[in-house]
């Protein structure tokens, strides 16, 4: 876990788990800082309850594409 984070530490994307079937994922089209993945994770709990979201970091060699 990363300590300290920031608003603006770049690098997240919002991954989900659901709640009520053995499902997970991540969304790593839209690689964004810590907070717009934070706020996207909140919008989307509100808009699907059945589902779990968070902003993830993920490794700066990843490939998103």
């Amino acid at each position: 876990m990363l300590e300290h984070v920031h608003e603006n530490d770049p690098g997240f994307v919002v991954a989900w788990h659901s709640k009520q079937k053995h499902q997970a994922g991540k969304f790593t089209k839209k690689v964004m800082t810590w907070g717009d993945a934070h706020r996207e994770a909140e919008k989307l709990e509100r808009e699907h309850p059945e589902n779990t979201y968070w902003a993830e970091h993920i490794p700066e060699d990843y490939n998103h594409h």
